[in-house]
């Protein structure tokens, strides 16, 4: 803020955060209103100026010279409610105005004589309420547009009016004393209220306005009218109301005031203490600043009662005990307790003031220690951890970091080693962290680190994978004219509500890196590049505090760091920096000269704070409460800017890249190098479906770790770094946000919410090919996709660009087929092939995709089959529990799953449920999911409730969730023309068979039958099958889709053929326990899966194999399995089996 004085008086709220002075044109009776706004002010000299500017109201005098004054209607002071039959709650009769107060912009009005509010909510509804409020859930009455609802029952003959004369006449009837005391109260209320004058501030023409900043944090509001003042925290649109105060005074004063400190100091505790306390601590608000001591002295005396005998020896008591408190710091510890308990009123006050004590005595351990000498410490001196120093490269056979994938998989990566960045970096540099730590499979860590930003270029050939292994995108830019978008316009940022009613989004945080250019980062810098780092955090034109690491003597202002309250104060917001203790890190050389020029700086912008000197050169961090991310982005933003303005000045600026956006240490934060984190309380969405993966459609993640350990609490980070600007991930992370606040909300209201979820609804999740018309001339990147068309395309990529182009006469393009192929998730676990048919001709407009999809599954398998003649006379009855068959099929003529239409999919529902109750093998019902409309029968299908019982019993299927099914489209329009057909209980046999309509294909038929009889499975389902396809061909002249080479056509290739897996679970408690054994189930051509207390064993996909083969070769290496597992409970050697079978 700055202003120039030029001759008059100054007024002092114009010149601070543009205070604007805007006061309410009532008629007498009125109220002195001053509302506050917060607005940028830019300078102005006159009062026309500062009028146009939005700082001062137009004066009356200007609007009447202007144009004749509109009557301002004034809405009625007292309301008459009749026609409510019922007398349990009094709602009729008179309601007068509460003055004063407006909720939504409109008057409140209270029930005379009783605690009834009556107000319009934020829905624009009249509401009841026993509490002023707006939302719109009024607990007495709301009027809805059908009429008042009191209580929750209709009350159609209430009604609520002004009050009229002839209102007033009938007060007749009150009695003279309650008359008068009501009488009484109006005329004293009306005498308070008329004679307060409104008036309106004028600004000197002398004083001139040259720059207006944001106010500082705790500011607080002071104006004084005649001899009255009243002062508030500065809040936009506070109003102040004065009572008369004699003869009007000509002019007000105001005063802004900043709070230094502030503490509460508890009467309770006093009186405990013996009615003292010496050097109480009060936390000053400026973190810079050392805490204030006061003392404070309190006594109650009775001067009735005379003094008991032996009273001097009770004061020399006192006075030893008050000399002992005050030399051991008792008082201080006592008040703070004491203060704390009142406060939070803890269940458990036990519990409280145990943990209390504990706390305290963490600190103060913590405050004895001595300064630790990092140097001495491993990774925190002058050098990283020992370990991998140069070319050539160990054994990487058991490292697990993306970044030994990479060199793994380019070996000619090595020939980079002798290169060095101008700066000095080494590749040696970059990957040692993971060369020197294996990790591990399940935690994928990147594994390497930027030694400086030229890293990215000069070594390139091993940075671009792995940042596409990193990145949401899959790929880096690269070619003439590749540009990274860099775009932090605040006004670009949607300024949409995310949670309008602030019931959902509990906290909000933004983080942001920037590394300096010409300076090594973090990793590899020296002493003397991190102190310069730090100098151009402190000389930035920040208001603020900067306070450097306890122990770091590189800041001339705060030599040996920030002292031991500031630290704490840091350690409780998790805003405090800590040494590395990771090996990681430590190798990576994050930790090397610790603590030296590394600090915080605290912005008096609420919630801002900069990390110096950690993982990157700054990390800006913006936090508060609530949903209000674009304007903490604008505070953050605000931050960057004088720090950038401050590297420039020194003649530097921020890393960047054309190609890679904003360069961080870490590869994985390249690009837009934000990230942005909202913590929801979304209980009922958490429940209702998949949220990791749900997350995952919308470009976001969820952490269903730690942070969701109530099911209440979830934490959703943005997810896109790569390929985005900072104005998109802020926008896609508003509308995603917005779209689980909205579907959490439509549960509450228990309205279906499948519509509105992306591969559930009508549009699908983001995809780089699209699902109509021709793909990109380009192939986008499959860095990290593992299912089997994408190694095949990685292998011939002319596939892509034979068939790119491409349609089937019933319009299905390669998009649609090739879409869960860009899925990196798809094929992670199992083998998954990537490629879906959208209808039966898919198979000979892109045979050549299918054909080596085929070849992938094929090579993945040994050519060596189970034996034949030996092991046929093994049972399966003892170790086998159950065995299962699945069939799918198609209907020849139809489009399938991820193309068809809402119609085509309603007429496979109406043929197939026609054919299953006309087939007479099988008798049952059909069952629609819940909300689907399609059957005519059951036109909003199943209940929730009991549909969520049958899918626990697996008759039931619910809606995918994983991204590479929904991206394929199969659960587009969820859930309509969907459902299964249950067979009238288990058959004599002990079968149970059943039948999925439009799950993923467009018929899944299911026989399971206790114990070991596979033989008797396959017929029934087969019989099932043959019967339907029967019925069909009679219904309607359509049969099942084949084709002449690759057998029956499903939606997924995997299961081209005979379109059957055959399952049994199985216990097998001495062959399970070798070594081998997963090998051992590989070679038999099963896979196999733990589950309750025994494996799951499934037959491989075969395509090339009829029903009735896949079949014998199950049972063979079934029985196989369970006559090895017998031979060991026989204490047998089973060594010359397992090397006959090829395992060992």
């Amino acid at each position: 803020m700055a202003a120039q004085r030029r001759g008059g008086g100054l007024l002092w709220a114009a010149l601070l955060s543009g205070l604007a002075l805007n006061v309410l044109d009532l008629r007498r009776p009125a109220f002195l209103a001053v509302e506050t706004h917060q607005k940028p002010v830019q300078s102005r000299r006159s009062f026309a100026w500062a009028v146009g500017a939005g700082l001062l109201s137009e004066p009356a005098w200007a609007e009447e010279e202007a144009a004749p004054k509109k009557k301002k209607e004034r809405p009625p002071e007292t309301l008459i409610a009749e026609g409510l039959e019922s007398k349990a709650i009094p709602l009729n009769g008179r309601w007068s105005i509460v003055f004063g107060k407006k909720i939504a912009g409109k008057p409140v009005y209270k029930k005379d004589g009783e605690s009834y509010f009556l107000m319009t909510n934020d829905c624009g509804q009249l509401q009841i309420d026993t509490e002023k409020k707006a939302t719109c859930d009024g607990s007495i009455g709301i009027q809805k547009e059908s009429g008042w609802v009191i209580d929750g029952k209709a009350a159609a003959n209430f009604k609520v009016r002004p009050e009229t004369k002839e209102d007033a006449n009938k007060s007749q009837g009150i009695s003279a004393s309650k008359l008068n005391e009501i009488v009484s109260e109006d005329l004293a209320k009306f005498e308070r209220q008329s004679s307060v004058n409104t008036f309106r501030g004028t600004m000197d023409d002398d004083d001139e306005v040259l720059e207006v900043d944001d106010l500082p944090a705790n500011t607080f509001l002071s104006l004084r009218y005649g001899d009255i003042r009243k002062q508030a925290p500065f809040r936009a649109g506070e109003s102040f109301a004065f009572p008369p105060s004699g003869k009007q005074p000509k002019a007000f004063t105001v005063d802004v005031f900043q709070k230094v400190a502030s503490s509460q100091v508890s009467l309770a505790g006093i009186s405990a203490l013996g009615g003292s306390l010496n050097n109480v601590e009060i936390e000053t608000l400026d973190i810079g600043s050392a805490p204030l001591k006061a003392s404070f002295e309190a006594s109650l005396r009775s001067f009735d009662h005379q003094e008991k005998s032996g009273a001097s020896r009770g004061r020399n008591a006192a006075e030893r005990a008050k000399q002992y408190m005050e030399q051991r710091g008792v008082q201080h510890f006592l008040q703070e307790m004491f203060t704390q308990l009142l406060e939070r009123k803890p269940e458990d006050y036990l519990g409280f003031l145990a943990d209390f004590i504990e706390q305290k005595q963490d600190e103060a351990d913590h405050a004895d220690r001595n300064e630790i000498d990092f140097s001495s410490e491993p990774g925190l001196g002058e050098n990283p951890l020992p370990g991998f120093a140069a070319f050539p490269l160990p054994d990487l056979g058991k490292h697990n970091s993306i970044a030994t994938e990479v060199l793994r998989a380019q070996p000619e990566i090595e020939q980079l080693a002798d290169l060095r960045t101008s700066m000095g970096v080494s590749l040696a540099q970059c990957i040692k962290p993971g060369v020197d730590c294996p990790g591990h499979p399940m935690v994928k860590v990147a594994g390497a680190f930027a030694g400086d930003a030229e890293c990215y270029s000069m070594f390139h050939q091993f940075f671009d994978p792995l940042v596409a292994s990193l990145s949401l995108k899959g790929s880096v830019r690269s070619g003439d004219g590749a540009t990274h978008p860099l775009d932090g316009d605040v006004s670009k940022i949607s300024s949409d509500q995310i949670d309008p009613s602030g019931s959902y989004v509990v906290y909000a945080v933004l983080e942001a890196r920037r590394n300096v250019e010409g300076i090594r980062m973090p990793v590899s810098c020296s002493k003397e590049e991190r102190r310069e780092v730090e100098k151009l955090l402190s000389s930035a034109r920040l208001r603020g505090t900067y306070l450097p690491l306890a122990g770091s003597k590189s800041w001339p202002k705060r030599l040996g760091g920030m002292a031991a309250f500031q630290e704490e104060r840091l350690r409780k917001v998790g805003m405090l920096l800590t040494e590395p203790d990771s090996k990681l890190k430590l190798a990576a050389g994050f930790g090397r000269h610790w603590p030296d020029a590394r600090g915080v700086m605290v912005c008096d912008a609420p919630g801002v704070f900069v990390w110096c000197n950690e993982e990157d050169h700054y990390r800006f961090f913006a936090r508060q409460e609530g949903s209000e991310i674009k304007e903490l982005y604008e505070r953050m933003a605000k931050t960057m800017s004088a720090v950038s303005e401050a590297a420039t000045m020194a003649g530097r600026a921020f890393a960047s890249s054309s190609k890679l956006g904003w360069l961080t240490t870490c590869p994985s934060r390249v690009g837009a190098a934000l990230r942005v984190t909202l913590t929801l309380r979304i209980p009922l969405l958490a429940k209702a479906v998949e949220l990791p993966a749900l997350c995952e459609c919308l470009h976001l993640h969820c952490d269903s770790s730690s942070s969701a350990i109530s099911g209440n609490l979830w934490q959703i980070h943005s997810l896109s770094s790569l390929g985005v600007s900072e104005v998109e991930v802020m926008n896609e992370m508003i509308q995603g946000c917005k779209l689980l606040v909205g579907l959490e909300q439509r549960l509450e209201r228990k309205e279906p919410i499948f519509d509105a979820l992306p591969g559930l609804g009508r549009e699908l999740p983001f995809s780089p090919l699209p699902c109509q018309g021709p793909c990109p001339e380009a192939m986008p990147d499959l860095a990290g996709c593992r299912s089997l068309v994408a190694a095949s395309l990685r292998v011939n990529p002319k596939l892509y660009l034979q068939y790119r182009s491409l349609a089937t006469s019933s319009g299905t393009h390669l998009g649609v087929c090739l879409r869960p192929a860009f899925d990196r998730d798809v094929g992670r676990q199992k083998t998954a092939s990537g490629l879906v048919a959208g209808d039966e001709e898919c198979l000979d407009t892109f045979r050549d995709l299918f054909v080596a999809v085929h070849g992938q599954l094929q090579a993945l398998q040994a050519s060596w089959e189970p034996p034949r003649g030996s092991w046929t006379s093994v049972e399966l009855t003892s170790s086998c529990q159950w065995v299962k068959i699945e069939m799918r099929r198609n209907v020849s003529g139809l489009r399938f799953a991820p193309s068809c239409s809402t119609d085509e999919r309603r007429e496979v529902e109406r043929l197939l449920v026609r054919c299953m109750e006309n087939q007479k093998a099988v008798t049952g019902q059909y069952y629609p999911l819940a909300f689907s409309q399609s059957y005519p029968l059951m036109p909003n299908g199943i209940n929730q409730q009991e549909e969520r019982h049958l899918v626990r019993l697996g008759k039931l299927f619910p809606a995918p969730h994983a991204l590479g099914e929904l991206s394929s489209g199969v659960g587009r329009e969820w859930p309509d023309a969907r459902g299964a057909f249950l067979s009238d209980g288990t058959a004599d046999d002990g079968c149970e068979t059943l039948a999925w309509v439009n799950q993923a294909d467009h018929l899944r038929l299911r026989c399971f039958v206790p114990g070991g009889d596979m033989q008797l499975a396959y017929r029934k389902v087969q019989g099932m099958a043959d019967n339907i396809e029967t019925e069909l061909n009679s219904l309607c002249s359509r049969g099942f889709s084949r084709h002449a080479k690759f057998g029956y056509v499903t939606v997924d290739s995997l299961h081209l053929g005979s379109g059957m897996q055959l399952t049994a679970a199985m216990q097998l408690p001495e062959l399970s326990q070798l070594e081998d054994f997963p090998k051992l189930c590989a070679r038999l051509k099963l896979t196999q899966t733990w589950h309750d207390d025994g494996y799951e064993l499934s037959s491989y996909p075969a395509p090339e194999l009829k029903a009735e083969d896949l079949l014998a070769r199950t049972l063979q290496s079934l029985r196989i399995l369970a006559g090895l597992d017998q031979s060991l409970a026989d204490g047998q050697n089973v060594q010359p089996d397992l090397e006959a079978l090829g395992v060992i």
